[in-house]
């Protein structure tokens, strides 16, 4: 059997968090078969609130996920503030598509991202 013909063994991946779906998102992609390895036997959304930079939403959206899918589990964030303990603003700066990003920045629960990539999966 030559490597042309000979079935390809799958890339393992150690993990089922955020990291390791969105590995096995960009494997399916290109055609690549993958085994993704948890020990937790049923995932749940534990975590707290992240922010996803620009950055990190347009490999969302190369994998698929756009901002109909992401709107449903965040904020699209429009700034970044420091406030003083008065309430008055120190410090202020836009974020994502207003800061001038061609991507969003997005306020996300981890564990709620982790299940939208899980479901993609």
């Amino acid at each position: 059997m030559n490597a042309s013909t000979q079935e390809q063994a799958p890339v393992l991946i150690a993990g089922g968090g955020i990291a390791g779906m969105a590995m096995a998102l960009t494997l399916h992609q290109i055609g690549v078969p993958c085994r993704v390895f948890e020990t937790v036997p049923d995932l749940q959304p534990l975590g707290v609130g992240i922010n996803l930079q620009p950055n990190a939403v347009r490999e969302l959206y190369e994998l698929g996920i756009g901002a109909e899918q992401l709107d449903t589990i965040g904020i699209q964030a429009r700034e970044w503030a420091l406030v003083g303990r008065n309430g008055n603003d120190v410090y202020a700066e836009p974020r994502g598509l207003l800061a001038g990003y061609k991507w969003p920045q997005y306020s996300v629960h981890r564990g709620q991202l982790q299940m939208l990539l899980l479901r993609e999966v």
